[in-house]
């Protein structure tokens, strides 16, 4: 699984240059725990808190050396957590519910990143779909069969009283270009996240958009870890957090957002290329870890992780159950 490497030479400059980044960062010779982290899906702005805590030293002032890799889908995360190939993950609730529900996974929520959704729901301006009653008997694109996207529209089709079987389902990636199906009267409408919806409003695309995280309650993104890391590596996983908790802050105080696309710089993905479109992934994703304010940033609550449990054993997707075996709140509560 590829890991980015950051260059020395950079990861320098970017401490040096930016007026936000902790400075009362650790000799490189002092001794310092080394982690791994995974994403739940390649690399991209979506994640920044964590590259920033990278590249800004501040995951060092915490006493982590964090190496971040590129998932390759929620499912796989997962299980390198369990497997115990990597301490720290990041996956969607919907995600969380359904491992621990179905497989008994040994996981937890440790702290909520993005408090509300990410997903919406893309139609066109001229056959728009505002609400979830509006997707009776039309063709939806989603993500992947069987992922958190799909899940994401059973919930929302569930709360409306509509049958699953009353809307058809076309896999169609996440993507800006899954619009042009839709353009192309293919589908009429498909679920991306906020990424694809800042694209798509970048090229000012005749779009109509609806939000999902009314009708639906699960977090959109936590961080998790084994129970096992939970009961043994406390401070460490406290770290984490802090170190991540710290770079959202920084990010929100950085109003141009230039510091924050340098930092990335040296993880150098696709979306940098376009520091525009970079800029408003990273804002819109500022938008939902910031939903609940910035007081309550990584907070866990345990009323979201009830009612979203409640919503997938109604859509059919987990099967009724405990909500507090999703997460734990011994690691919000202290930051």
């Amino acid at each position: 699984m590829p890991t980015l490497k950051l260059n020395r030479r950079n990861f320098t400059a970017g401490l040096l240059a930016t007026p936000f980044v902790a400075r009362s960062v650790p000799a490189l010779a002092q001794s310092l725990q080394e982690i791994s982290y995974i994403t739940p899906f390649g690399h991209s702005v979506v994640y920044a808190p964590d590259y920033v805590a990278a590249t800004s030293g501040l995951f060092e002032k915490n006493g982590l050396k964090v190496n971040i890799i590129g998932g390759t889908g929620s499912a796989a995360a997962v299980q390198q957590l369990v497997a115990g190939q990597v301490q720290v993950a990041r996956t969607g609730g919907i995600d969380i519910v359904r491992a621990i529900a179905n497989s008994d996974a040994p996981i937890r929520a440790i702290a909520t990143v993005s408090q509300s959704s990410t997903w919406h729901i893309i139609s066109s301006q001229d056959a728009p779909i505002n609400t979830p009653e509006e997707l009776a008997g039309k063709t939806v694109g989603i993500v992947s069969a069987g992922g958190g996207s799909e899940d994401t529209v059973d919930i929302v089709l569930a709360g409306a009283g509509i049958p699953k079987e009353e809307v058809r389902r076309q896999v169609v990636g996440n993507s800006p270009g899954a619009f042009d199906l839709v353009k192309l009267g293919r589908i009429d409408a498909f679920i991306c996240d906020l990424s694809v919806v800042s694209n798509l409003r970048a090229i000012d695309a005749p779009m109509a958009v609806m939000q999902v995280d009314p009708f639906v309650a699960i977090p959109g993104q936590a961080y998790i870890a084994t129970q096992e890391t939970i009961d043994n590596h406390g401070d460490m996983l406290l770290g984490y957090l802090r170190s991540a908790k710290e770079a959202i802050q920084a990010i929100e105080a950085d109003t141009d957002g230039q510091e924050t696309l340098k930092l990335m710089e040296p993880f150098d993905f696709p979306e940098l290329r376009d520091p525009d479109t970079a800029l408003a992934s990273l804002r819109a994703e500022q938008q939902v870890w910031l939903s609940k304010g910035s007081e309550n940033v990584l907070r866990i609550y345990p009323e979201v992780w009830e009612e979203g449990w409640a919503q997938m054993a109604a859509a059919g997707i987990v099967e009724a159950g405990d909500a507090s075996r999703a997460y734990t709140t011994v690691f919000s509560e202290q930051l």
